[in-house]
């Protein structure tokens, strides 16, 4: 059982200690910074733009989807459907979102919740 073992030295096993901690506090660390706060919400309906909307102002939106009214909610700087025509609700179990580029989908009614930021947010470039 210990033959494995055997072949490490104690240099290795506090390497191998010391890139498993580096590894973690990466991991908390790394996806807070690269993700900004969006403050726009785009609304969408199929192919057809509903609203733009700040994520800076509390408000209800009701959307007209196929299979009937969607609701949107914006509330402290953070979006979600509260509740929706679909037979399953996964869309309202996919809870708020407020970084940039997050979206909630309600696929059988064809609606979609997107968070944007500002022009200066968004990225200059792509690369292939």
């Amino acid at each position: 059982m210990r033959a494995w073992f055997r072949y490490f030295t104690p240099g290795d096993i506090t390497l191998i200690f010391l890139l498993c901690v580096f590894a973690a506090v990466l991991s908390f660390y790394l996806p807070n910074r690269l993700t900004t706060n969006g403050n726009i919400v785009f609304i969408s309906c199929g192919s057809r733009l509903v609203g733009r909307y700040s994520l800076n102002h509390d408000r209800v939106i009701s959307v007209k989807g196929p299979l009937g009214e969607t609701k949107v909610q914006i509330e402290n700087g953070k979006v979600r459907i509260p509740s929706s025509p679909c037979p399953n609700h996964y869309c309202v179990k996919m809870g708020e979102i407020c970084s940039c580029g997050s979206t909630l989908l309600c696929v059988p009614n064809q609606v979609v919740v997107r968070v944007g930021g500002n022009e200066s947010q968004n990225l200059d470039a792509i690369s292939r």
